[in-house]
């Protein structure tokens, strides 16, 4: 019984180990987090971004997000965006990758950016960028509407 309440006790606190990889620093219009277990959850401000965690903004809709190493996302209207796997510790084994599922995103990369590029990624459906920058956006687009093409501006 011992044994069973120990490894119970450990297994909890190895999940309490896992701190959030980010906050929401700012939303607009509908905004939803799913966890990579399938849980839907409305995104508040202050809110916590998990490894594993998709942003869905519906349409007129945005999020800003702070990351642990000082980096920022800025989800646009009607896009998902996923945060594959975010390890930061300020060791050369830092490591950032974010899949662009819909839309479009922006980021500023923090410490892990700047300090291993390599390991900086952010993927969409048809590429992936290796980042080596600080600023950069990616935009994904579907076919336009029948006739109508589709412009994107960087601000």
């Amino acid at each position: 019984m011992r044994k069973l309440f120990l490894i119970l006790l450990l297994s909890s606190y190895s999940g309490m180990l896992q701190a959030a990889v980010g906050h929401f620093l700012f939303i607009s219009g509908s905004v939803k987090v799913i966890s990579k277990t399938g849980q839907s959850r409305a995104a508040m401000r202050g809110g916590e971004v998990d490894v594993g965690d998709t942003i869905s903004t519906g349409q007129a809709s945005t999020a800003q997000i702070k990351m642990v190493d000082g980096g920022f996302l800025a989800v646009r209207p009607q896009s998902e965006l996923r945060v594959d796997s975010y390890s930061f510790h300020g060791n050369k084994s830092d490591n950032s990758t974010v899949s662009l599922v819909k839309g479009g995103f922006r980021a500023i990369t923090g410490m892990i950016g700047k300090n291993n590029p390599q390991n900086d990624i952010a993927k969409t459906p048809t590429a992936t960028i290796g980042i080596r920058g600080t600023d950069y956006e990616a935009v994904y687009v579907t076919s336009p509407a029948a006739g109508k093409g589709e412009n994107h501006e960087k601000n």
